[in-house]
C-alpha cells in the first residue's frame, strides 16, 4: 500500500480522521512574515501550516493529504482544528509567560469552511474562551477561491471581520483592477505570487511591473506581501518597490510552531 493509499484509508471518514486529529498525528508549522524595511525575523507575523506525522520521524505536506480530506468533505474539520489549536497555543503562553508578545498568526481557509455559514460564530467562540483579541488571527484565502466561490468567500470575510480578524488574498498576481475587486471584497492585505517575485533582481521589466502593483494596492489602502522570497538579492528590491512585507524560504523555512519561544 502507498503513502497515498494509506492515508485515503485512514481519513474515509469523518470519524477516523477526528480519531487522527485526537492522537496528535498532526503539527502545526509556521512560517515567518517579516516588514521589508527591516527583513527582522522575530516571529511576530507567521503563516500556519499544517504536517500529518505518518511515522514517528515523517512529516507529510499537505499536498499528499488534503486532496483526501477535500475529496471526502474534511477540511473544514481541519480548519477548526487548526484555530482552537493555535488559540490553544497561544493561550498557553500568555499563561506561563503574562508579559509574553502575542503574535499575528495567519490560517488558510478552504473551500468547504468559506461555505459555513458558522464558521465566523466558531471562531468567535474560540477568541472569546481564549481571551484573544481578533486583530491576532488573521485568515486567507487564494485568488482562485474569490474567483471560483465570490459570494462565499466575500461573506466569510465579512464575518471574518467583523470579529477584528484581517483576511488576506493569496497567490495573487493580478493587476489594479484584480486588486480594487479585493479591495471591495473586503481584504486588507494581498499576497503576492511568486511569479511577481523571482526575478525582480534580474529584470528590469518585473521590477516595473511590482513597482506599479505595490503602487496601486498601497492607493487602495491594501498592505503587500511577497510570497516566495528565496534569494538574499530579492529583499532590496522589495523595498525598492515599496512592498511592505515577505515571506520564504529566502528569509526562514517552516518550523514547528511548538519551538517557538
Amino acid at each position: 500500500m502507498g503513502v497515498d493509499d494509506d492515508i485515503e484509508a485512514r481519513f474515509r471518514t469523518a470519524g477516523s480522521f477526528a480519531e487522527s486529529l485526537k492522537q496528535g498525528q498532526f503539527e502545526l508549522f509556521c512560517q515567518p512574515i517579516v516588514p521589508v524595511d527591516t527583513g527582522k525575523v522575530d516571529y511576530k507575523y507567521m503563516e500556519i501550516f499544517v504536517r500529518f506525522r505518518e511515522e514517528e520521524d515523517k512529516l507529510i505536506a499537505p499536498g499528499s493529504f488534503f486532496p483526501v480530506l477535500e475529496a471526502n468533505h474534511l477540511t473544514s474539520m481541519l480548519d477548526r482544528w487548526v484555530v482552537r489549536d493555535v488559540m490553544r497555543w497561544i493561550w498557553t503562553k500568555r499563561r506561563d509567560q503574562p508579559n509574553w508578545f502575542v503574535p499575528r498568526v495567519s490560517v488558510n481557509l478552504a473551500d468547504d469552511t468559506l461555505r459555513e455559514l458558522d464558521f465566523s460564530a466558531y471562531v468567535r467562540d474560540q477568541l472569546t474562551a481564549m481571551k484573544i483579541p481578533g486583530e491576532r488571527l488573521a485568515f486567507e484565502i487564494t485568488a482562485q477561491q474569490m474567483v471560483r466561490h465570490t459570494h462565499a468567500a466575500k461573506q466569510a470575510v465579512a464575518g471574518l471581520k467583523s470579529l477584528g480578524c484581517p483576511c488576506a488574498v493569496a497567490d495573487f498576481s493580478g493587476n489594479e483592477a484584480a486588486a480594487k475587486f479585493c479591495k471591495e471584497a473586503g481584504v486588507q492585505t494581498v499576497k503576492l505570487e511568486g511569479s511577481l517575485i523571482r526575478n525582480i533582481h534580474k529584470s528590469s521589466a518585473a521590477l516595473s511591473r511590482l513597482v506599479a502593483l505595490a503602487a496601486a494596492c498601497r492607493t487602495l489602502g491594501l498592505q503587500t506581501i511577497a510570497e516566495f522570497v528565496e534569494e538574499k538579492e530579492t529583499l532590496p528590491m522589495l523595498r525598492k518597490a515599496g512592498v511592505d512585507f515577505a515571506q520564504g524560504f529566502g528569509i526562514a523555512k517552516p518550523g514547528p510552531l511548538a519551538l517557538i519561544s
